[in-house]
Formats: C-alpha cells, structure tokens, sequence
C-alpha cells in the first residue's frame, strides 16, 4: 500500500511541477525494460493472495517471492543511471536482507498487527502463520533478524487501508517519488 501510495504522490508532484508537459515527461522516462518490473510485481500475487496458513505450506510462493525480487534487482541493476532508482534499489536490498534473514518471508510481529487491526489483540495473531494480504509471515520479536528492517513501521487507521511497511519499503517510496518528480525534459 505504501508503494501505491508514493506513485499517487509522485505522479500528483509531477503534474503540479511540469504541468502539461507531465505525461510527456512520464511517458519519456528512459526506463529500459519495463516489462521485467511487471512481471516481478505478478509473481508477488499468488503470495498476496495466500491464506493465513503456517508459512511452510506455502513453498511455491516464497519461491516466486524470491525469484521476484532477483528480477526487481535485475531491473534495478539496468536501471541505475536514474537516481531515484538507485534509492529504490537500496530500499530492495534492505527488504531482501530481512527476507532472506527471516526464512524467505518478511517478518511482522503481533504487535504491529495489533496496531494497524485495533480491533485485535495480540493473542489473535499466531507465530508462523501468514498474514494475508501481504509478504508477511508473523514472527515473535525475539525470533526476527535484522528486526528494524522488518515489517515495523506503520500507516494506522484513521488511513482508509491501515499497513505496516519497512524501512526498505520507505526507501522504495522514496526512490519512486523522487524518480517522478525529477523527470528528464522531453527531447
């Protein structure tokens, strides 16, 4: 949610800083092969989609989560004359760090759950379990790795779609926003 909320931010910032001229600029971003990016988001999907069940029932997921972020640095690694590409990259390395440090699954605590479900408790949140909707897997804090560049921080209600994100996930953000609102002029 966080990504798609920086997209929405930095395509209204490229409208506000280049006017007419923004889809223009948009559409000449000299970003060279696009489709790998799209094909890397669409292997996240089956995991998006997934149940909450224990983490080891889902194995072809976590693989094409794994194979998806090889691709997202391919497209980085091809991409990074763009500045704000190369923030983003960084953002995918801090997520793919605590991935690969949390068993192949981003981890999230009960807590963190806990604030962005206010209606819960931390009972209602099980160890090992998937959080449906996400790339999480629900972890006790003394059993995540590299927890600050977990699932930590949070966007809660009153935001209409409550998330908890990371700090790689913010650089990602960051990296998007940045690449939007710098775009090269048309030529």
């Amino acid at each position: 949610m966080i990504l798609a909320l920086a997209v929405a931010v930095g395509l209204i910032g490229a409208l506000l800083r280049y006017r007419k001229d923004a889809l223009n600029r948009i559409a000449a971003l000299p970003l060279r092969f696009a489709w790998i990016l799209l094909f890397a988001i669409i292997l996240q999907i089956p995991l998006l989609r997934a149940p909450a069940v224990p983490s080891h029932e889902l194995r072809l997921q976590q693989a094409l989560l794994f194979l998806s972020y090889l691709l997202l640095a391919v497209f980085v690694g091809i991409n990074w004359r763009i500045p704000g590409i190369r923030v983003a990259g960084a953002g995918l390395g801090l997520n793919l760090l605590a991935i690969l440090a949390n068993g192949g699954f981003m981890a999230v605590t009960a807590q963190t759950l806990v604030r962005i479900n206010p209606a819960s408790r931390i009972e209602d949140w099980i160890a090992g379990v998937h959080y449906p909707g996400s790339k999480d897997v629900i972890r006790l804090p003394q059993e995540i790795y590299f927890w600050v560049f977990s699932d930590l921080l949070v966007l809660p209600p009153p935001f209409p779609f409550p998330t908890a994100f990371s700090l790689g996930d913010l650089l990602i953000a960051v990296g998007l926003v940045w690449t939007l609102v710098n775009l090269p002029p048309v030529k």
